[in-house]
């Protein structure tokens, strides 16, 4: 077994891709902290507690790896499609809007549930 010495490990600056020891949505890079709460909103479970972790977790490994924002109105379960012959993912929320809009362009609110299939 090879081992490496301390001083050689000390320049490579090896902390930045140590995993952390225990899995939470507070690591993961499928989860977005919400404002006031210490909720985290998961892409694959909605609305989850900071330290619940789900099967399918996955580290961000470097600190300064910025999550995206790919929480859209048109991936929720509870948005519904409308035809339109400019825009394919033109609809309506069933939650909080009678109004249609480009589900693209909203950003998911606390009650998104991710949509099983995109059918637009």
């Amino acid at each position: 077994m090879i081992t490496i010495p301390r001083s050689v490990i000390e320049k490579l600056n090896y902390s930045a891709i140590i995993e952390p020891e225990k899995k939470s949505c507070k690591n993961c890079m499928k989860a977005k902290r919400l404002g006031l709460t210490n909720d985290m909103l998961c892409r694959e479970k909605g609305i989850v507690s900071d330290d619940y972790c789900c099967s399918s977790h996955r580290f961000f490994i470097m600190d300064d790896i910025k999550k995206l924002d790919f929480y859209r109105c048109c991936d929720c379960e509870f948005f519904t499609f409308h035809p339109n012959e400019h825009i394919n993912t033109y609809g309506v929320c069933e939650m909080f809007s009678v109004r249609k809009c480009d589900g693209s362009l909203r950003k998911a609110c606390s009650k998104f549930i991710r949509r099983k299939e995109h059918i637009a």
